[in-house]
């Protein structure tokens, strides 16, 4: 039996259109460290280098689920680095529709603005959020005065952007049914990296709507796209987790690439 993903209150959406432009709840968050997160573990291990870190003016910082973090079309030039949870990036369309650019996940950098200016997108968590957040440019300054922290940084942005470059291959030329498929690898790849994933699959709080908003697709579409994937064998969603039933096969039938996600 095809078990969908699980719809939070009345639906997804409604509770999308409900949160809208509303901030949630904050506090600060003490008991986590920059220096525990994946972004800079390489940095360490190739460096050492730990003053670097804190000159960067991070706080650390938890959202509740559904928090509107920082808002399309206001000023804003704070840096964002995910320690846990999953937040989204997206576009607010005249329509009220909402176009997700990408999913956030722990040890991703999300910068809305590299100076004080209107952000093009908002950030929202999806379940509860922990994150750094600086001043761009504290970080701007510390990297200044730190070449082996602009290299993390550097590879971290370029890893963001080969990740739009797939979703825009998505959107623009893939079939509805391989880039489904693909962004379900992508998120497993993203996690796997971070031990949150194994090769049985991995925990997923996204519902069908907000699939739908990252693929361009109905809620209807995806959910007819998630059955056809669990029908060819490709893998099946149980209890919001996305289980692999033959992963090579699903790798082969979406011709991903999981180097594209590697720092």
């Amino acid at each position: 039996m095809f078990v969908r993903f699980p719809l939070p209150g009345a639906s997804a959406k409604m509770l999308y259109a409900e949160n809208k432009g509303k901030r949630g709840m904050m506090s600060s968050s003490p008991d986590i460290r920059l220096l525990d997160n994946p972004i800079f573990h390489r940095f360490i291990k190739k460096y050492g280098e730990v003053t670097s870190l804190n000159d960067l003016g991070f706080s650390a910082r938890r959202y509740m689920a559904h928090t509107s973090i920082a808002r399309q079309g206001e000023r804003e030039d704070r840096v964002f680095i995910v320690h846990s949870g999953w937040g989204c990036l997206y576009k607010d369309l005249p329509d009220g529709e909402r176009q997700i650019i990408d999913f956030t996940l722990i040890g991703d950098a999300v910068s809305l603005q590299s100076t004080e200016a209107e952000a093009q997108s908002s950030f929202t968590s999806i379940t509860d959020l922990a994150v750094f957040e600086a001043r761009a440019a504290s970080v701007l300054a510390a990297i200044g005065r730190t070449p082996p922290l602009a290299e993390t940084l550097l590879a971290a942005s370029a890893r963001q952007r080969r990740i739009l470059v797939e979703h825009m291959t998505n959107l623009g030329r893939r079939t509805a049914l391989v880039r489904t498929a693909h962004l379900l690898l992508e998120l497993w790849t993203r996690l796997e990296a971070a031990g949150m994933a194994d090769s049985s699959g991995y925990d997923c709080p996204l519902t069908q709507y907000d699939l739908a908003d990252a693929l361009g697709l109905t809620a209807i579409h995806v959910n007819r796209m998630l059955r056809e994937l669990r029908e060819h064998g490709f893998l099946s969603i149980r209890k919001g987790r996305v289980e692999f039933i033959e992963i090579e096969s699903v790798i082969e039938f979406a011709d991903f690439d999981k180097t594209i996600y590697q720092n």
